[in-house]
């Protein structure tokens, strides 16, 4: 609503306005409006009606009044700040406005710019800023009646340019630390406005800030001069790299060659065009030459490197391989480069690499050296042992700045030092084995010459018959024991060297288990064992002395009997099995400990005792059972679980034919005489020569036996075969020197020469070819093979 005509100054727009004039002035000290001067009324008309922020304060009590603009300053302060006294509203910053105020009451004009004030308009303290001028306001009488305010607050600005100084600051600090140099021009007569330390050491001179380019380095080249142009005008950054610039230090006449690597990026202004260019760079030249200098040291070091024997590589701190000789990728065969890095560990050999990665590891923590043996792929593709070397190199400082290393090729000697090492730790088991066989041995012969001695007193002390008699059979048992011990011996002694004579006869292997359980039966039941067999319906045909057969399993069976405990039991198994008869001995006695395994079957080797001996024997027994079944052309193996779980002995055999029954052999007919062959056997092992023989003169030929090369040349020579089977291993001369005579002897008339020998590997059978031989058999011979020799020597004689 309109006010009365007397007040027609309030009326005006805005909260404020309406605030007065629905105000109750009575509490005021400035009174009703209706009572105020003209003076007042007249600037409360314009503070109204301005769009500024503005005050009044009026009287002796300083009655406040304030137009829309200013009430917004006020914060929480505004409505009940309308009419009450100033000091009273702004208490929290009477201090620093009091004085002033009191000025313009004293009639001085007064004009603060940015005047930092700490107000609680918002119901805490506040940093804030003002710009305002306190004018006094004269009355009807020409008093000073208050003052008038017209104020901005310009906290905004003020802070935000505290914090463009603040930056300012910030960046010129970090101009004069930065490592590299950094300028700014402006214009575009690029005139310097701020240049670092780093520039100034550059460019050799001090004083150029406020000098344009061209003016403070002369001497520069007016190529850079062009690009900041170009940058200047176009907008488009310049970056060079490794650049070089001339420039002439201050107090010198000659210009100075340096490298650097710089960016020329342009600077816009508010609106966006270009007015500077800011000049960042680094200067690279004790850096270029360092790497000149390093990459000839390396060029050196490699030149050096490459003309040693051995393989020489590089490690940084971190231990990353960064080089390899030239011997490293010839020995390895590997393509330079492709093992850099960690990749040099793929070379080595799967087993030594865990050791090898944890000892390089330690001395990466350590700084210790490196020194470690493992094997590495050699181009061939076997694996070679090496000792490989490195040493720390340290700086000034001690600190570790690469690793320098060496492999070399120590194969030959770590195999014959592995070699002498197994040779000496078996000759040491050997006499271990030998000294215990001995304390065995003799307690061995002391058990029957105990009750030898005591039966022998008996007799100088009686004459008794029965007595006697006792004292006899006493000492014929042990008599017999003893003899035994010594057949034992005798017989291994025998086997070992070859001197074992084998009746061979086409033998049913069932047959042999039947009598090997009766030899053994009665220290099965005395033990209380439960014995199983298990064998197949139809014959075991193999080919061997039925006496040595049963000996082989009597034995096994035996061992089973004496190793397991009372009441236990023992299986034995025979089946076919490619080609092989094989017979398997079980038990689930005290079983052969892992360590043992490997060695159960070399002589003298025994498993622990019992303290009564009772599973007493000399340790003989497996190692004759291997060299008989060697003898007839078979193979032994066994296995355990380990301590008290067992063991399984295995017997294969190879499987023959079956005997020929009468009806069949009167079928066969000797050859015809043009097809009957003049043999020679040349052998130093008697029964292999002399059963040969006898096979070939059953097929119906002519056969000749020599145990020696001298007299087998001879008397081939004077009456030359149609074949001639030579083993190789002859005591005079090897069978491929009695070839290599034979074929210079009798030249063309020389008959088929066949080699005999237990090796058939692809340079054995090379080595008998390269000796003349036609045919390299390996022992012992199948008897097809020998057949289709026999029929090619046939072909040969028609």
């Amino acid at each position: 609503m309109n006010a009365p005509s007397n007040l027609r100054f309030l009326d005006a727009p805005g909260e404020v306005a309406a605030m007065m004039r629905a105000h109750d002035w009575r509490t005021s000290p400035l009174g009703p409006p209706e009572h105020w001067p003209q003076s007042l009324r007249s600037v409360v008309s314009l503070m109204l009606r301005s769009q500024f922020p503005m005050f009044v304060a009026w009287g002796p009590s300083l009655g406040f009044l304030y137009n829309d603009p200013y009430s917004e300053i006020l914060g929480t302060k505004h409505p009940d700040a309308l009419g009450r006294p100033f000091e009273e509203i702004w208490f929290e910053i009477w201090d620093d406005v009091g004085p002033l105020a009191r000025r313009a009451l004293a009639g001085e004009a007064v004009y603060f710019e940015n005047l930092p004030l700490t107000m609680l308009r918002k119901g805490y303290e506040e940093h804030t800023w003002f710009t305002f001028s306190y004018s006094p306001v004269i009355d009807e009488q020409g008093e000073v009646a208050g003052m008038y305010c017209a104020c901005t607050e310009t906290t905004t600005g003020v802070t935000a340019e505290r914090m463009r100084l603040a930056q300012m600051q910030r960046l010129t600090s970090l101009f004069a630390q930065a490592p590299g140099f950094v300028a700014v021009t402006r214009g575009r007569e690029h005139v310097y406005e701020i240049a670092n330390p780093a520039y100034l050491a550059l460019v050799g001179r001090q004083n150029i800030v406020g000098l344009s380019v061209r003016a403070a380095l002369p001497e520069l080249d007016q190529k850079f001069i062009d690009q900041l142009t170009q940058v200047f005008e176009t907008g488009v950054p310049y970056i060079g790299r490794r650049v070089p610039v001339g420039l002439r230090r201050e107090g010198q006449d000659e210009i100075e060659d340096r490298i650097v690597d710089f960016v020329f990026q342009p600077i816009a202004d508010d609106d966006g065009r270009i007015d500077g260019i800011f000049i960042q760079g680094t200067d690279i030249s004790d850096r270029v030459r360092a790497e000149a200098d390093l990459r000839d040291s390396e060029a050196r070091f490699r030149t050096i490197t490459n003309a040693m024997p051995q393989m020489v590589w590089s490690a940084l701190p971190d231990g990353y391989n960064d080089y390899y000789n030239q011997q490293w990728y010839e020995f390895t065969g590997l393509t330079a480069g492709t093992t850099e890095g960690e990749r040099w560990a793929e070379v080595l050999h799967p087993d030594d690499l865990p050791g090898a990665w944890a000892r390089w590891r330690h001395s990466l923590d350590t700084g210790e050296e490196y020194d470690i043996q493992f094997r590495l792929r050699h181009h061939a593709g076997d694996y070679r042992w090496v000792l490989v070397r490195a040493v720390p190199v340290r700086g000034d400082d001690g600190a570790i700045v690469r690793w320098l290393g060496t492999a070399t090729d120590i194969h030959e000697q770590r195999v014959a030092q592995d070699a002498l090492e197994r040779s000496e730790r078996a000759l040491r088991e050997a006499d271990q084995r030998k000294d215990e066989f001995l304390a065995m041995l003799a307690h061995e012969l002391r058990n029957p010459l105990a009750p030898i001695s005591t039966a022998s007193q008996l007799l100088l002390l009686t004459s008794d018959p029965t007595r006697v008699r006792i004292a006899g059979e006493v000492i014929g048992r042990q008599v017999r024991h003893m003899t035994e011990l010594v057949d034992d011996l005798l017989d291994v002694s025998r086997v070992t060297r070859g001197l074992v004579h084998l009746d061979l006869e086409t033998v049913d292997l069932k047959s042999v288990v039947a009598s090997a359980i009766e030899q053994v039966r009665t220290l099965i039941e005395a033990r209380g064992h439960a014995l199983r067999t298990r064998l197949p319906p139809g014959p075991l045909w193999v080919r061997g002395d039925r006496t040595r057969l049963v000996q082989i399993l009597a034995n096994l069976l035996n061992n089973a009997a004496k190793y397991t405990q009372e009441g236990g039991e023992i299986d034995l198994d025979a089946e076919a099995a490619d080609g092989n008869a094989c017979v398997h001995v079980r038990d689930n006695g005290q079983g052969i400990d892992p360590v043992l395994l490997p060695r159960i079957f070399d002589l003298f080797t025994q498993a622990d005792r019992s303290p009564d001996r009772t599973q007493g024997g000399l340790g003989i027994g497996l190692a004759l059972v291997r060299s008989l079944v060697a003898l007839h052309g078979g193979a032994i193996t066994a296995d355990s679980a380990g301590r008290h779980h067992g063991a399984v002995f295995s017997v294969s055999l190879p499987q023959v034919q079956g005997p020929v029954s009468e009806d069949v052999r009167t079928e066969v007919t000797a050859p015809r005489e043009d097809a009957v062959l003049d043999i020679v056997v040349v052998d130093d092992n008697v029964d292999a020569a002399k059963t040969l023989q006898s096979l070939l003169q059953a097929l119906g030929h002519r056969a000749r036996v020599f145990h020696r090369a001298g007299d087998a040349f001879d008397a081939i020579v004077a009456a030359p075969p149609h074949v001639a089977f030579l083993d190789i291993g002859l005591p005079d001369i090897t069978g491929h020197q009695l070839a290599r005579r034979i074929r210079a002897q009798l030249r063309e008339r020389t008959g088929l020469l066949v080699a005999l020998s237990g090796y058939g590997q692809p340079h054995d059978q090379a080595a008998s070819r390269d000796a003349g031989m036609d045919v390299h058999l390996v022992k012992p011979i199948d008897q097809a093979t020998l057949l289709d020799v026999l029929a090619r020597a046939g072909q040969g004689k028609r």
